[in-house]
Protein backbone atom coordinates (compact mmCIF):
# COMPACT_ATOMS: atom_id res chain seq x y z
CA UNK A 1 0.00 0.00 0.00
CA UNK A 2 2.56 2.41 0.98
CA UNK A 3 4.45 1.81 -2.88
CA UNK A 4 1.25 3.07 -4.54
CA UNK A 5 0.51 6.12 -2.62
CA UNK A 6 3.06 8.06 -5.06
CA UNK A 7 1.64 6.60 -7.90
CA UNK A 8 -2.09 7.38 -6.52
CA UNK A 9 -1.06 11.17 -5.61
CA UNK A 10 0.68 11.58 -9.06
CA UNK A 11 -3.26 10.56 -10.53
CA UNK A 12 -5.01 12.85 -8.07
CA UNK A 13 -2.99 15.52 -9.43
CA UNK A 14 -3.15 15.19 -12.68
CA UNK A 15 -6.79 14.68 -12.79
CA UNK A 16 -6.98 18.00 -10.67
CA UNK A 17 -4.85 19.74 -12.86
CA UNK A 18 -6.83 18.60 -15.92
CA UNK A 19 -9.89 19.60 -14.91
CA UNK A 20 -8.90 23.08 -13.42
CA UNK A 21 -7.02 23.66 -16.90
CA UNK A 22 -9.86 22.72 -18.83
CA UNK A 23 -12.26 24.45 -16.36
CA UNK A 24 -10.23 27.77 -16.65
CA UNK A 25 -10.14 27.45 -20.42
CA UNK A 26 -13.36 26.87 -21.10
CA UNK A 27 -14.80 29.85 -18.87
CA UNK A 28 -12.42 31.74 -20.90
CA UNK A 29 -14.24 31.42 -23.89
CA UNK A 30 -11.79 28.44 -25.31
CA UNK A 31 -12.32 25.24 -26.77
CA UNK A 32 -11.63 21.99 -25.55
CA UNK A 33 -9.94 18.83 -27.46
CA UNK A 34 -11.54 15.69 -27.49
CA UNK A 35 -12.03 13.47 -24.65
CA UNK A 36 -9.03 11.23 -26.63
CA UNK A 37 -6.46 13.83 -26.35
CA UNK A 38 -7.65 14.80 -23.09
CA UNK A 39 -6.34 11.69 -22.07
CA UNK A 40 -3.43 11.17 -23.99
CA UNK A 41 -2.28 14.12 -22.17
CA UNK A 42 -3.24 12.87 -18.85
CA UNK A 43 -0.84 10.17 -19.60
CA UNK A 44 1.76 13.14 -20.44
CA UNK A 45 1.29 14.99 -17.65
CA UNK A 46 1.92 11.76 -15.39
CA UNK A 47 5.84 11.25 -15.91
CA UNK A 48 6.81 14.82 -15.08
CA UNK A 49 4.33 15.19 -12.16
CA UNK A 50 5.81 11.80 -10.82
CA UNK A 51 9.06 13.31 -11.01
CA UNK A 52 8.41 16.78 -9.49
CA UNK A 53 6.47 15.36 -6.32
CA UNK A 54 9.10 12.58 -5.13
CA UNK A 55 10.16 15.13 -2.95
CA UNK A 56 7.95 18.24 -0.74
CA UNK A 57 7.73 20.97 -3.43
CA UNK A 58 7.48 24.78 -1.83
CA UNK A 59 4.99 26.76 -3.20
CA UNK A 60 7.13 29.23 -5.15
CA UNK A 61 8.62 26.27 -7.32
CA UNK A 62 4.81 24.46 -7.66
CA UNK A 63 3.97 27.92 -8.91
CA UNK A 64 6.56 28.10 -11.52
CA UNK A 65 5.97 24.64 -12.79
CA UNK A 66 2.00 25.06 -12.23
CA UNK A 67 2.40 28.20 -14.61
CA UNK A 68 4.43 26.85 -17.45
CA UNK A 69 2.23 24.02 -17.06
CA UNK A 70 -0.79 26.51 -17.41
CA UNK A 71 0.82 27.89 -20.95
CA UNK A 72 1.48 24.65 -22.21
CA UNK A 73 -1.89 23.73 -22.00
CA UNK A 74 -3.42 26.42 -23.05
CA UNK A 75 -1.31 25.72 -26.32
CA UNK A 76 -2.16 22.39 -26.99
CA UNK A 77 -5.84 22.89 -25.91
CA UNK A 78 -5.69 25.99 -29.08
CA UNK A 79 -3.77 23.83 -31.10
CA UNK A 80 -5.89 20.58 -31.17
CA UNK A 81 -9.45 22.17 -30.35
CA UNK A 82 -11.44 22.20 -33.11
CA UNK A 83 -14.65 24.09 -32.22
CA UNK A 84 -17.63 22.84 -34.53
CA UNK A 85 -19.90 25.85 -36.18
CA UNK A 86 -23.63 24.81 -36.29
CA UNK A 87 -26.30 26.27 -38.24
CA UNK A 88 -29.65 25.39 -37.98
CA UNK A 89 -31.33 24.86 -41.99
CA UNK A 90 -35.15 24.78 -42.10
CA UNK A 91 -36.25 22.06 -44.50
CA UNK A 92 -39.43 24.15 -45.48
CA UNK A 93 -38.72 27.79 -45.30
CA UNK A 94 -41.67 29.30 -42.70
CA UNK A 95 -42.36 25.92 -41.37
CA UNK A 96 -41.18 25.64 -37.77
CA UNK A 97 -41.78 22.40 -36.74
CA UNK A 98 -38.92 20.48 -39.20
CA UNK A 99 -35.78 21.45 -39.17
CA UNK A 100 -32.21 19.91 -39.58
CA UNK A 101 -28.78 21.36 -37.41
CA UNK A 102 -25.93 20.55 -39.39
CA UNK A 103 -22.63 20.91 -37.74
CA UNK A 104 -19.14 21.17 -39.39
CA UNK A 105 -15.72 22.43 -37.84
CA UNK A 106 -14.72 25.53 -38.40
CA UNK A 107 -11.94 27.08 -39.86
CA UNK A 108 -9.18 26.90 -37.11
CA UNK A 109 -7.60 30.58 -36.23
CA UNK A 110 -3.76 30.18 -37.05
CA UNK A 111 -3.51 32.63 -33.78
CA UNK A 112 -6.09 31.21 -31.62
CA UNK A 113 -3.26 29.57 -29.14
CA UNK A 114 -1.49 32.57 -29.19
CA UNK A 115 -3.79 35.22 -28.95
CA UNK A 116 -5.58 35.41 -25.58
CA UNK A 117 -7.87 37.48 -24.07
CA UNK A 118 -6.92 38.98 -20.25
CA UNK A 119 -10.24 36.81 -19.20
CA UNK A 120 -7.96 33.68 -20.89
CA UNK A 121 -4.53 35.09 -18.77
CA UNK A 122 -6.25 35.56 -15.60
CA UNK A 123 -8.10 32.38 -15.02
CA UNK A 124 -5.02 30.30 -15.89
CA UNK A 125 -2.73 32.36 -13.83
CA UNK A 126 -5.70 31.81 -10.90
CA UNK A 127 -5.49 28.08 -12.24
CA UNK A 128 -1.42 28.08 -11.31
CA UNK A 129 -2.00 29.53 -8.09
CA UNK A 130 -4.88 27.06 -6.93
CA UNK A 131 -2.64 23.91 -8.53
CA UNK A 132 0.26 25.22 -6.87
CA UNK A 133 -1.01 25.22 -3.56
CA UNK A 134 -2.53 22.04 -4.39
CA UNK A 135 0.93 20.74 -5.12
CA UNK A 136 2.87 22.30 -2.49
CA UNK A 137 -0.17 21.05 0.21
CA UNK A 138 0.00 17.47 -0.97
CA UNK A 139 2.10 15.99 1.95
CA UNK A 140 0.24 17.72 4.44
CA UNK A 141 -3.07 16.21 2.79
CA UNK A 142 -1.64 12.95 2.62
CA UNK A 143 -0.48 13.10 6.31
CA UNK A 144 -3.75 14.20 7.06
CA UNK A 145 -5.17 11.34 4.71
CA UNK A 146 -3.64 8.88 6.54
CA UNK A 147 -4.16 9.96 10.26
CA UNK A 148 -7.76 9.52 9.20
CA UNK A 149 -7.80 6.50 7.89
CA UNK A 150 -5.52 4.37 10.03
CA UNK A 151 -8.14 4.01 13.19
CA UNK A 152 -10.86 3.16 9.95
CA UNK A 153 -7.90 0.24 8.42
CA UNK A 154 -6.62 -1.47 11.53
CA UNK A 155 -7.81 -3.77 12.53
CA UNK A 156 -9.93 -4.60 15.26
CA UNK A 157 -9.08 -5.95 18.58
CA UNK A 158 -11.17 -8.37 20.37
CA UNK A 159 -13.03 -7.45 23.47
CA UNK A 160 -11.62 -9.38 26.67
CA UNK A 161 -14.75 -11.73 27.73
CA UNK A 162 -16.58 -11.11 30.26
CA UNK A 163 -16.04 -12.71 33.69
CA UNK A 164 -18.39 -15.29 34.32
CA UNK A 165 -20.03 -15.91 37.53
CA UNK A 166 -20.51 -18.76 39.76
CA UNK A 167 -23.55 -17.62 42.40
CA UNK A 168 -25.19 -14.78 43.34
CA UNK A 169 -23.00 -11.83 44.45
CA UNK A 170 -24.93 -10.05 47.64
CA UNK A 171 -24.09 -6.96 48.82
CA UNK A 172 -24.16 -6.38 52.88
CA UNK A 173 -22.32 -8.67 55.95
CA UNK A 174 -22.18 -12.35 54.72
CA UNK A 175 -25.18 -14.42 56.04
CA UNK A 176 -25.39 -15.30 59.57
CA UNK A 177 -25.28 -19.38 60.29
CA UNK A 178 -29.79 -20.08 61.81
CA UNK A 179 -29.89 -20.88 65.52
CA UNK A 180 -29.68 -24.09 66.79
CA UNK A 181 -33.69 -25.05 67.18
CA UNK A 182 -32.66 -26.09 71.40
CA UNK A 183 -31.48 -22.62 71.83
CA UNK A 184 -34.38 -22.01 74.15
CA UNK A 185 -33.32 -25.04 76.22
CA UNK A 186 -31.10 -23.93 78.95
CA UNK A 187 -28.03 -26.46 78.97
CA UNK A 188 -26.41 -28.14 81.57
CA UNK A 189 -23.16 -27.53 82.60
CA UNK A 190 -20.57 -29.40 84.31
CA UNK A 191 -19.92 -33.35 84.85
CA UNK A 192 -22.68 -35.82 84.85
CA UNK A 193 -24.88 -36.43 87.77
CA UNK A 194 -23.90 -39.68 87.84
CA UNK A 195 -20.22 -39.67 88.73
CA UNK A 196 -20.88 -36.66 91.52
CA UNK A 197 -20.09 -38.38 95.10
CA UNK A 198 -23.70 -38.50 97.09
Amino acid sequence: MASALPYLRSVVLVSLILSVSSASHVLAAGHLPAPAVLLLLGALLLVPLMLLTRRPVSFRSGLLAMGAGQFLLHTVFGMTAVPAVCQSSSAMPGHHAAFELACSPAVQDPMGAASAGPAMVLLHALAAVVLAAAVSRSEQALALLRAWLRPLLAPATPAPPAPTRRGPVLDGPPPVAPLSVHASVPSLRGPPEALLPA
